[in-house]
């Protein structure tokens, strides 16, 4: 269980001192995703972050690369048939490491409200460096850190909405609230925060892990997020971090489990094997007590992976072997290969080379390039095939016309999956 201590003293040291931007080396990555209040993706929004900017892809996703280490603020905004909208967030950055499906929710700025305060102990200290969150639902989750008089402030919160509010700190019980706040006033929400007790902690429940390999070009970016919420509908807007990212291809595992919330709390522990039951180690502390996904990236392909999690509590590390839970049931994943497309055959067939370790494949058509609010026209997912190739069966095509397909391979009862590069022809 020591694994996580040395990983612990960093999370600790940035979610309680609160350390600046732009005195620290840019090493971290941020990934995320911008969307509106009912969490539709926003395309072509910018996102700025430690003078860098971007833009959304199709999917709403964005990627802020040698971000600084410490507290990031990160600022959405985008116009809307001339309305514009704005959000933001805080990210707290540790070196070399990837927070990733990081939400921003926007919303028109004349809809946008205040929300401010200050965090206390229970003898009447003002905290620095406390954590305040604001959440919609849906793992969506805006964030603040107090300043050095205890004070915070969460800006464009979105009014007439009910936000949860939660303020935790490591050796302090969370302090939760529901607030709903009007459009162009400031809201004031104080927190006290109670010492933490020592609370029988079971591991995380029920825990899920499939794994991801696609192609790594941004141009397939719209559709790989595409091809995952078609044929695994999952909320996968909750905040997660990964300490490793790979430039060739892409290769994750998503972990997911009941969740389990309580006000000592303090959020996961990660643990991981490169073999199916060899020795675990930390690898993460995820802190964020109310999500119950997490995303591993930078992984190797064809390869096997267990993972097993902890339930951690506020006082951790001090009182180990009461502030850490037992490990969970172990949980084995393998990832697959790049799967490449190999053209197409004559009759409008499918083509693709073996060598990914997909067992089975299941071929997506389109009329249009596959994002977000694209539907395809025709697919295989009721008769997947376990050759190399597959032939059109659909309606006829229109002459002339670009169409575009994706193909998904699935191994080890569907878990393991491997998704090609978009491919197009004209019939």
């Amino acid at each position: 269980m020591k694994a996580l201590f040395g990983l612990m003293l960093g999370v600790a040291t940035l979610a309680l001192v609160g350390c600046g931007g732009d005195l620290f080396t840019r090493t971290a990555t941020i990934t995320g995703t911008v969307v509106d209040v009912d969490f539709n993706p926003v395309r072509d929004a910018q996102v700025t972050a430690s003078g860098t900017t971007v833009r959304t892809t199709n999917t709403g996703s964005f990627t802020l690369t040698e971000m600084p280490e410490g507290d990031v603020d990160v600022l959405a905004q985008t116009t809307i048939n001339g309305t514009r909208f704005r959000g933001r967030t805080v990210i707290v950055n540790s070196a070399n490491q990837q927070q990733g499906s990081v939400n921003i929710v926007v919303g028109p700025e004349s809809q946008l409200a205040t929300i401010r305060g200050t965090v206390r102990d229970a003898d009447g200290f003002l905290l620095t460096g406390a954590s305040v969150f604001a959440y919609l639902g849906s793992g969506s989750s805006q964030r603040a850190l107090t300043d050095r008089n205890g004070e915070y402030i969460l800006r464009d919160v979105i009014g007439n909405t009910t936000y949860t509010l939660s303020a935790s700190g490591r050796t302090f019980r969370s302090d939760q609230t529901t607030v709903t706040v009007t459009p162009g006033t400031t809201r004031t929400q104080n927190f006290i925060l109670r010492d933490a007790g020592l609370p029988f902690l079971n591991p995380p429940q029920n825990i899920g892990a499939t794994s991801w390999v696609a192609h790594p070009t941004s141009r397939e970016r719209g559709a790989v997020d595409w091809v995952k919420q078609k044929f695994d509908p999952r909320d996968r807007q909750f905040s997660a971090t990964s300490r490793s990212i790979r430039s060739d291809m892409s290769v994750e595992t998503e972990l997911f489990w009941d969740r389990n919330d309580f006000a000592d709390k303090f959020g996961i522990g990660v643990y991981r094997a490169p073999s199916s039951g060899g020795s675990l180690s930390g690898i993460d502390l995820y802190f964020d007590p109310l999500a119950p996904y997490y995303v591993d990236i930078g992984l190797n392909p064809s390869s096997t992976y267990s993972y097993a999690l902890t339930t951690i509590s506020a006082l951790y590390p001090e009182f180990s072997n009461n502030t850490e839970s037992a490990l969970s049931n172990r949980i084995v994943v393998n990832t697959l290969n790049l799967l490449n497309l190999t053209g197409m055959g004559p009759g409008i067939r499918f083509n693709w080379a073996n060598g990914s370790g997909a067992q089975s494949y299941i071929v997506y058509l389109f009329d249009e390039f596959p994002s977000a609010g694209v539907n395809q026209i025709w697919d295989t997912e009721s008769n997947p095939t376990t050759g190399l190739g597959q032939t059109y069966t659909g309606p006829a095509l229109q002459a002339g016309r670009t169409y575009y397909y994706v193909v998904l391979g699935v191994a080890n009862g569907n878990s393991s999956r491997t998704i090609s590069k978009v491919g197009s022809f004209i019939p």
